[in-house]
């Protein structure tokens, strides 16, 4: 093909992208190209018998204005499929994306989201204390113990955290880490399956020596991505790698996901994080006001713990928050500033405090059996903490008489005004069951 038929041919594209935009460009004209110009015909390239037709019947007046604008008022355009005209610009495209999937497996070692997660800033409690000591056994020693690791819990529990401070503990040595999203992974996987690059793929995420994994739950429903990690998952496991994972739901729970998948994740440690309880939450936010350089009082403190009770991303968004206002008030942030700065926070975390949940604590706090607060037993363990139940449940969620001893067995209404009492009178009198009373509204405290 001559220079100036091709150079001709390019203006008439550009002429078209413009006329067209990109997205239908992309699907229709990129993959043309003009074979000859003679006797007043153009002759232009296609690969399919289809895209001639869709060419011929829905742009041939925008493709003959064009030609004729470049070639001559005469030009007639005519199409020719022959697939090998696009085998050259599909090997060089292809070549180019294995290219640069291999170049991404020889990158350095990958800057992990945040070098501030250590093992050593992460606060443990109650509710963390078995996924920490289990990451810090991974991080001494990887491949070894708890092979794979899979953490999970709800949003903002830390399971990022620990997965970033495990990375960060790991790196240096010999041999490859990643952390990546199963989103990420799927993308990568896919990209890879398109280009025809998935002997670079393979290379780069089954030759690792840690391999960190989170929110797997993305891998919910896609059968392919699954056999795909699967195959990955044997392969590292089979040559001692680390395998850490995360998501917010225990793997059996995860829906559409491969018993073949659930049966390897179930094989190592699965440890679970839970919501931080009062003095957790205090140390976290120590912890956070430590991290920013800011002072808060100890009732400062406790404000925030007591109301924060969701996630350690709000306790940190919260701290975060009166940083900001202490650099720019240059005061120290008092009991009262803290109410006004964090009221729109506070508001849109909190919820109401519902029966079930209060009579799960008290059962819980007591050593009592699940049902055992609803249940005729009169013995005084059960119908004192049935009594705390009703003075919690008025004292937080404001239920009426009826309502709290309708749920708590059908009890009458002066039942439980004579409970409630009774409970408000030992609350004043004995500090330590006032200390006890104060630590379970701490759990509930909107």
């Amino acid at each position: 093909m001559e220079a100036t038929v091709a150079s001709k041919w390019t203006e008439v594209l550009s002429h078209i992208h413009r006329e067209v935009g990109e997205t239908r460009f992309n699907l229709w004209f990129r993959n043309t190209t003009a074979v000859s110009f003679q006797d007043g015909a153009l002759v232009v390239g296609v690969p399919s018998a289809f895209m001639a037709e869709w060419l011929e019947t829905h742009y041939m007046k925008l493709l003959a204005g064009a030609a004729a604008a470049e070639y001559g008022k005469t030009a007639q355009v005519k199409f020719r499929v022959d697939g090998e005209l696009f085998r050259d610009r599909r090997r060089q495209e292809t070549a180019a994306r294995q290219e640069m999937i291999e170049e991404g497996a020889a990158e350095a070692p990958p800057k992990f989201e945040s070098e501030r997660f250590t093992l050593d800033n992460f606060v443990v409690g109650p509710c963390n204390a078995v996924a920490y000591a289990a990451a810090r056994k991974v991080a001494e020693a990887p491949g070894r113990v708890y092979n794979p690791l899979f953490i999970h819990g709800g949003v903002g529990l830390g399971k990022t955290h620990l997965l970033v401070a495990i990375a960060n503990s790991v790196k240096g040595g010999r041999g490859g880490i990643e952390y990546l999203s199963a989103e990420g992974f799927t993308n990568r996987f896919l990209f890879a399956l398109r280009s025809g690059s998935l002997d670079a793929f393979r290379a780069r995420y089954r030759k690792l020596r840690l391999l960190v994994i989170d929110d797997v739950h993305f891998l919910s429903n896609k059968p392919a991505t699954q056999d795909e990690f699967l195959n990955t998952f044997n392969t590292l496991s089979r040559d001692g790698a680390q395998i850490i994972m995360a998501s917010d739901s225990h793997p059996k729970l995860i829906s559409k996901l491969k018993e073949t998948l659930v049966t390897r994740f179930l094989a190592g440690m699965v440890a679970r994080l839970e919501k931080p309880n009062f003095t957790t939450r205090v140390e976290i936010v120590k912890c956070k006001a430590s991290d920013r350089g800011v002072a808060l009082s100890e009732d400062v403190t406790q404000f925030v713990a007591h109301r924060l009770r969701t996630s350690v991303r709000e306790i940190e968004g919260a701290v975060n928050t009166l940083a900001a206002y202490a650099a720019l008030s240059k005061a120290p942030v008092d009991l009262a500033a803290a109410g006004e700065v964090l009221r729109g926070l506070i508001e849109s975390t909190s919820r109401p405090v519902r029966l079930p949940e209060i009579e799960a604590m008290v059962t819980a706090s007591s050593g009592l059996a699940e049902g055992q607060l609803r249940s005729a037993s009169r013995s005084r363990c059960v119908s004192h903490s049935r009594h705390l139940a009703m003075y919690l449940a008025r004292q937080l969620g404001g239920f009426s008489y009826e309502q709290i001893g309708n749920f708590f067995g059908g009890r009458n209404h002066s039942s439980v005004v004579a409970a409630v009492e009774k409970i408000d009178r030992l609350v004043r009198k004995d500090s330590k069951f006032a200390r006890e009373v104060a630590a379970l509204k701490g759990e509930f405290e909107p």
